[in-house]
């Protein structure tokens, strides 16, 4: 019956149900017409012989059902095992281990073979080889209840090669235990001994989480989750000497075995241990990128044409446009019509997305016809495969050719604009892609489910998707016919300039041919949410108006950096600055031939350098002390701190570097505002050049985090309101063009592939763009993360004393090409921002940099012109430098020109436009600018100095070194014990708080080396700035030790000013580790509205005038007027002030005398400084910026500009003397230090009980800074005895008090006055104007 019956006819409930009542009515009909026992027998044969078939297969299915149904519970909680996979392993492995342990070896050989150190002969990996027994799969436990697109499961396994319970005999005979042999060879050539190292008996079990993320597209699987559900076991014999005969398992030593253990779990716990998650890219390792996937931005600069020649000898004068394609296929971009001439002139910018760099770039040229077609000129190609080697060609003049014939000449420019990647790391790793706010966008919809089917007749759905970027359509897919799931799977690739002000929509349309076709479901969002989504892992999208309809969309985020295009320039504001405090490095790697390196660190942000420090040359132990500031802008992002070895040929080489990731130090509180992180605590991490090399050498730094005031951006929020008027108003799609045309004269874009955030053309009245909400769970979660922003007035933002200067760099009328704009902030010796290569003179920039400010009030910022390949002082050709704050207020929200002049007198201007965003970062004192400057030291005299020579005197000569190295050494001084030198010197000082300033003095011998007297330490922290004080330092021995080495009397005054860093051997700035120091520094780009500080309008030519800020200086103070900016008026225009901070703050002038750089004193000379914060005697003046100094400093200050010291009388008192022997005949005379003829000679006196009275005077007329000498003799008929000398000025602020002058071992006591010229003839009328100078 089974073989003649069809299966459709039995094996079913309702079949056995049938042929019962069958036989029921069937046996009753039969009795029923007569018939006999026999019909009955025959028809429940049949009906039986039916039915036992039919219900064996009932049974049958119910039992298969039953069985798959407990399959399935037993699939979740049962685990499951792989023998027949254990038993393949077991036949298959032998014959694989081998394969596999080749290429092993021969990959690890080529690797160690590069990474062997210089004093080892090799490295190399001699035998590896896993044993005969095969890894295991324990079990394996899948779970079924997971999302259509991913497959989840556990995977226990284990190597245990050492467990002999499963082999058989013969596998116990051929046993081959795992092996692992490293040979390390030391020594050189002939004269080597190979070390083995060997590893054995490994060992390896654990449970793994194996999670699958499948996707349309080959290979099918987009990427893998690895992690270990535990910590998973391992055991081995590491013999590290002795080879496998005399090793020694290290591993018996007591904790050496558990400390490797917990030293292999900490690296690989953040990796692999659940909840951390291992991803594998199977979709890029194996499949790549799309064939179609953008590679970079073309931009084409078309210029003009020359001698075009119409073929049609009737068709008059051409009216010429250029049409830019791609080996003359789909048109991407077209320039406007010229019309009636034969050379046009277009000067437009086109910007295309490339795929590859091997096809040919076309230029054809048209011949518009109004009603005709338009007629082909000719074509112009252009290799792209040339931008491989330079990625810019400009002025390319190439022939329009047309059937093998030149038809005229087109010129144009070339610029290839790569895609920015992270670094790909040595294990295969890439760091995550640089933030960028212009890139390429690739837009994909994918597949649409449970569309709306009742929207159709028949019930099946003809759809196709459209894809709106901003109110435009993009990109229409291809139409799937009859199927309410369509699966498109369809990209397309735009360039965005403005990713914040990106809008991107999806339209799902029924294809109705002659109809209108209807609207099945539409979704709109903002790219920077559809890419925070994506993370989150949220690709599916409710469809508005197709009640359960759903979309799958993905967008790919290109990050391309473009410069010279309209918009942010590719700027993303930073959430905050990191600063690293770069202390030192030891034991560095030498790669030089000859002599050692010469290492600098610099910070990477995704594999663009941000910052760097100055070079030490010829040093493998540098000592920077150096702080670099990096703006980042999320906690996802990674700083590399890389050591370097600059070369003078060739490219620089990395000496190691250390991976820094952000999410440590940048944390948000319940607000969402970010939060402080100054812990500062010292790190150090070994140099790596590679995740498996070994490290070398050491990097001390610390790292902290100060985030950006959340300050309110009114640009930014004009920006978004029209953006949410336009989505608000519009009403349906315009069909728009993909290609992108932006003129060089007005940079507007005229198609929709260039995406720069601005109002789009309005759109027709029957628009069906309707702005769509987001899913309202990610609306909420991302409501929940945005603080409330600050609105500041300028007068309140320029109060913050740290911050990032901002500055947008428009255009440029120069005197000067082929060189490089440069910014340069305060003391930085490398430029915090620097513009691409400048080929012409008149250029159009729109880029944006920025710089770290760390004290606006006495910030200076430099604008310079470099030569391309000159990085010397040689190659600047032009420069302008003044006061940050000044210029901040000039071109805060206001583009103004600055002029740049040269040496030879020729000016370049530059159009700039500036920005400010506070840093919440509270200055350490040590980082101030009055740590810094120059110190100038007047080397006056010393006493009691120790006698080294036989006649009991000494030639004393003093030695001054600062951080190990001398600075000044003055004359020596024949004969004496009380020397008076007299001199000065100035130096600079890096930082106060670290300088070792130390004196020796040492006694001079002619033919032999010198010998030491004394010596003593000068503690810089104590000078109070701009203040001219005497210090007596009592001297101390060649060990330190107290006692009778005598005193030295020194007068020195500080000046802070920016010490710029130089490449050296050893830093310009010092600091320590409780206090570092802090060196500005800058990086990339920012926005650039604040607020309507600066009046409208466009200021050209800044120059740098002399005039104070706040007002003209006292006359007794440094009067030297500080150098501020001040625009030039445009000719035929009124002037337009901006307006100042505070009344009267910028005095308006009429001169127009310009400079092109400053005084390198100039900020030394501001009067309005405030006092010292390391002195510990600071007096504070009553206003915050007023300093009184005495008429007797101003000549001690060198290279003053101002009317020095006043001239006067000078009155001398001798009243007494004491502390002399009792026996000395005491005589004492005074004369000036700067003449040898006495001004006083006292009488002799000899007093038994020391104490002398005299009461003689003298006057004299000196200035008020005059200097004068003391001596003390022993007053004898035939020869006099010196007892002493000393130095004293006379007392010009008029207190009256007795001045005592140490001589030798006695003191002598003084009473001087100072009465000044211009006070003896008060009614002069150049006295009172001194007088109310002096008020």
């Amino acid at each position: 019956m089974e073989g003649n019956l069809d299966e459709k006819f039995f094996g079913e409930w309702w079949h056995n149900a049938g042929i019962i009542v069958f036989a029921c009515l069937s046996t009753w009909f039969f009795t029923k017409i007569g018939l006999g026992l026999g019909w009955v027998i025959i028809i429940g044969s049949v009906c039986a012989t039916y039915y036992r078939t039919s219900i064996r297969r009932v049974r049958r299915n119910v039992r298969d059902d039953l069985n798959r149904e407990l399959a399935k519970t037993k699939l979740e909680t049962d685990l499951e095992t792989l023998e027949w996979m254990n038993s393949f392993l077991l036949k298959m492995w032998p014959i694989y281990q081998p394969v596999l342990a080749a290429t092993v070896i021969n990959i690890a050989d080529g690797i160690l073979s590069g990474a062997t150190p210089g004093f080892l002969d090799s490295i190399r990996l001699t035998t590896f080889t896993l044993g005969t027994k095969p890894p295991r799969v324990e079990h394996v436990k899948t779970y079924p209840k997971t999302e259509d697109d991913i497959v989840e499961m556990d995977w226990s396994f284990s190597f245990t090669p050492n467990d002999t319970a499963d082999l058989t005999s013969r596998q116990l005979k051929n046993k081959i235990n795992p092996k692992v042999v490293l040979e390390v060879r030391v020594g050189k050539g002939l004269a080597s001994k190979g070390i083995p190292i060997v590893v054995e008996d490994m060992a390896f079990s654990g449970t793994m989480k194996i999670k699958f993320k499948l996707q349309i597209p080959f290979p099918h699987v987009e990427k893998v989750d690895v992690c270990f559900l535990g910590r998973p076991t391992f055991d081995y014999a590491l013999k590290p000497l002795g080879g496998e005969t005399f090793g020694f398992d290290i591993g018996f030593l007591p904790g050496l075995s558990t400390f490797i253990q917990e030293m292999i779990h900490g690296t690989l716990g953040p990796m692999f241990y659940a909840p951390n998650v291992f991803t594998v890219e199977i979709a890029n390792m194996l499949s790549g990128a799309p064939i179609d996937a953008a590679i970079g931005v073309l931009a084409v600069t078309i210029h003009r044409a020359h001698g075009l020649k119409n073929p049609d000898k009737f068709g008059g004068t051409t009216d010429p446009y250029t049409v830019v394609t791609i080996n003359q296929r789909q048109e991407l971009a077209r320039t406007k019509t010229i019309k009636e001439t034969a050379d046009p002139k277009w000067n437009e910018t086109k910007y295309i997305v490339v795929t590859n760099l091997n096809d040919s770039l076309d230029l054809q040229v048209f011949d518009y016809n109004e009603f005709r077609k338009d007629k082909e000129l000719g074509v112009a190609s252009f290799a792209l495969e040339k931008l491989q080697e330079d990625s810019e060609h400009e002025n390319v003049t190439i022939p329009v050719m047309n059937n093998g014939k030149p038809k005229g000449q087109i010129s144009f420019d070339v610029r290839f604009f790569p895609i920015m990647e992270g670094r790909t790391l040595e294990d295969g790793t890439k760091e995550p892609v640089p933030e960028s706010n212009t890139g390429i966008l690739r837009f994909t919809v994918a597949q649409c489910k449970d569309l709306d089917a009742s929207k159709s007749v028949v019930g099946k759905l003809s759809p196709y998707s459209q894809m709106i970027l901003n109110g435009r359509i993009v990109h229409t897919t291809k139409t799937i016919k009859r199927n309410n799931d369509p699966i498109w799977g369809e990209s397309h690739e735009m360039i965005i300039t403005n990713r914040k002000a990106c809008n991107l929509g999806v339209t799902i349309k029924d294809e109705r041919g002659l109809m209108d076709d209807p609207v099945l479901g539409k979704y709109q969002i903002k790219l920077q949410d559809l890419l925070d989504s994506m993370a989150k892992g949220t690709e599916w999208f409710n469809l508005v108006g197709g009640k359960n309809a759903r979309v799958k969309m993905t967008a790919q985020w290109k990050p391309v950096k473009i410069k010279g295009i309209g918009g942010t320039g590719g700027y993303i504001a930073p959430i905050g600055v990191m600063r690293l405090h770069f202390q030192n490095a030891r034991e560095l790697r030498n790669l030089e031939a000859l002599g050692k390196s010469d290492p600098y660190v610099r910070v990477l942000l995704s594999g663009i350098e941000k910052a760097r420090s100055v070079t030490f040359e010829n040093e493998l132990n540098p000592d920077w002390d150096e702080v670099l500031y990096v703006p980042v802008h999320s906690a996802k992002e990674k700083l590399t701190l890389e050591v370097m070895d600059q070369e003078t040929m060739g490219k620089d080489r990395s000496l190691g570097a250390v991976e820094l990731s952000l999410d440590e130090f940048i944390q948000q509180d319940e607000q969402g505002l970010f939060q402080v992180h100054d812990e500062k605590r010292n790190r150090s991490e070994g140099l790596y050049l590679g995740h498996k090399s070994t490290p070398k050498g050491i990097l001390n730094f610390t790292a902290a985090f100060y985030p950006c005031l959340n300050v309110a951006d009114p640009e930014e929020e004009e920006e978004e309101k029209k953006l949410a008027e336009m989505e608000q108003a519009s009403l349906d799609i315009k069909e728009g063009s993909s290609a992108t045309s932006i003129s060089e004269d007005s940079k507007s874009i005229k198609t929709p592939s260039i995406a720069d955030g601005k109002k789009p053309t309005e759109l027709a009245p029957d628009s069906d763009v309707a702005k769509t909400p987001v899913s309202p769970s990610f609306e909420q979660e991302g409501e929940k993360k945005k603080p409330a922003k600050l609105r500041l007035m300028p007068e309140e933002l320029v109060k913050y004393e740290s911050g990032l200067l901002i500055f947008k760099i428009i255009d440029g009328q120069l005197a000067h090409k082929d060189c490089y704009l440069e910014v340069l902030m305060d003391d930085m010796l490398y430029p915090a921002f620097s513009t691409a290569r400048i080929r012409t003179k008149n250029i159009r920039f729109d880029e944006i940099g920025d710089a770290m400010v760390r004290e606006l009030e006495f910030s200076e910022i430099t604008l310079r012109l470099r030569e391309h390949g000159d990085h010397g002082d040689d190659g600047v050709m032009a420069k302008l430098s003044g006061s940050t704050l000044e210029t901040l207020k000039m071109c805060l929200n206001n583009p103004t020109v600055l002029s740049l002049k040269s040496k030879d007198g020729e000016v370049s201007k530059v159009k700039v436009s500036l920005k400010y965003i506070p840093v919440l970062m509270k200055l350490d004192p040590s980082e101030s600018i009055s740590n810094m400057g120059t110190l100038r030291v007047d080397i006056l005299d010393a006493a009691n100095l120790p006698s080294a020579d036989r006649n009991g005197k000494s030639d004393p000569f003093c030695v001054f070194e600062l951080d190990g190295k001398e600075v000044h050494k003055t004359k020596v001084q024949k004969k004496t014990l009380h020397p008076s030198w007299n001199e000065v010197f100035e130096t600079k000082i890096a930082s106060r708080t670290a300088a070792e300033f130390e004196v020796e003095i040492f006694d001079w011998d002619l033919g032999t080396k010198a010998d030491f007297l004394a010596k003593t330490t000068i503690d810089l922290t104590s000078i109070e700035p701009f203040k001219p004080q005497n210090f007596v330092y009592k001297l101390k021995g060649k060990k330190g030790e107290e006692g009778r080495f005598g005193e030295l009397r020194l007068r020195m005054v500080f000046k802070p000013d920016y010490v710029t860093r130089t490449r050296q051997g050893s830093s310009t700035f010092h600091g320590t580790f409780a206090a570092p120091g802090k060196i500005v520094t800058g990086v990339a780009g920012a926005p650039l509205k604040v607020g309507g500080f600066a009046v409208g309008g466009i200021h050209k030519g800044a120059s740098f005038l002399k005039k104070n800020t706040f007002g003209r200086a006292k006359s007794n103070t440094i009067n030297e007027d500080p150098v501020i900016m001040e625009p030039e008026e445009e000719p035929g225009n009124p002037p337009s002030n901006p307006p100042s901070l505070q009344p009267g703050a910028r005095p308006t002038s009429s001169g127009s005398a310009m400079r092109s750089d400053i005084s390198g004193d100039e900020r030394l000379l501001t009067p309005n400084r405030p006092s010292s914060t390391l002195a510990p005697n600071a007096n504070t003046s009553p206003g915050p910026h007023h300093r009184s100094r005495s008429t007797s400093s101003q000549r001690s200050v060198p290279g003053v500009i101002g009317s020095g010291p006043d001239s006067g009388t000078a009155t001398v008192r001798l009243i007494g003397a004491s502390g002399f022997p009792p026996t000395a005949n005491v005589q004492i005379r005074i004369r000036s230090v700067d003449k040898n003829k006495d001004l006083l000679k006292s009488k002799s006196i000899k007093s038994s009980s020391g104490e002398i009275q005299y009461d003689e005077s003298f006057t004299l007329q000196c200035f008020a800074d005059q200097q004068f000498k003391v001596f003390a003799k022993d007053n004898h008929l035939f020869k006099d005895e010196e007892l002493g000398e000393g130095l004293f000025v006379v007392d010009d602020t008029g207190s009256g008090q007795d001045t005592v002058v140490q001589v030798g071992e006695g003191r002598v006591t003084l009473r001087t006055s100072f009465k000044s010229a211009e006070t003896a003839s008060n009614a002069s009328p150049k006295a009172k104007r001194r007088a109310l100078l002096k008020k």
